[in-house]
């Protein structure tokens, strides 16, 4: 593959990825948004784009997910490794998450590669650690709105203070994550990171 042909991907904020989520979120999904947030058809329904598990995926190219372009039809296929479909669903959902945000984010990178070779090249590249990142932040603020982690959060806090009082923060921390986690269908720890990352400061504030 030609990197000379493969365009810079644009550079965004963290604001910028947190708009551009919650824009999309609101034109995609609307007032029917609940948790947990389900991504699987947010995609499948986009125009243009099949979601499919490819068997073997990592063993192969050494990724858990990718985008795949038909450069005949321009039909995009977003592959998933066989083996979080089966036994790692949280990690399953958080890799959907990012393959949607390289094509809601990332098209015209996307657009200019056109085999499952490529693509693994392109995110290989100084430009594709940039891209990783942007694509993370951007699965985050889909999968874990941060107006509804907010809400839930408050809504649990105080029964988790009743159960273990103002004296201990680090239980209350982890029981929150624990339970919003459970709820989002992601991991404990991407949901402790959401919690401690800016818009949402859960964290902050039970510290203060």
């Amino acid at each position: 593959m030609d990197a000379r042909r493969i365009p810079q991907p644009q550079t965004y904020t963290a604001a910028e990825l947190e708009h551009r989520a919650h824009d999309f979120l609101s034109e995609h999904v609307g007032k029917d948004l609940s948790v947990p947030v389900d991504v699987e058809l947010i995609l499948e329904k986009l125009p243009g784009v099949t979601l499919d598990i490819w068997p073997g995926l990592c063993a192969r190219l050494g990724i858990e997910g990718m985008v795949a372009r038909n450069p005949e039809t321009g039909e995009l296929f977003v592959y998933i490794n066989d083996e979080l479909a089966d036994y790692r669903p949280n990690r399953y959902r958080f890799t959907v998450a990012e393959e949607l945000a390289h094509i809601v984010i990332h098209r015209r990178q996307i657009d200019a590669v056109s085999t499952p070779e490529d693509f693994r090249e392109l995110m290989a590249m100084q430009m594709g650690d940039q891209m990783e990142r942007n694509a993370k932040r951007f699965a985050a603020a889909v999968l874990m709105p941060h107006s509804l982690v907010g809400r839930m959060a408050r809504e649990i806090y105080p029964r988790l203070v009743e159960r273990v009082g103002f004296a201990n923060p680090e239980a209350v921390k982890k029981y929150l994550a624990g339970s919003l986690a459970q709820q989002f269908e992601v991991s404990v720890e991407t949901m402790s990171y959401r919690l401690r990352e800016w818009p949402v400061r859960i964290m902050e504030r039970i510290d203060e």
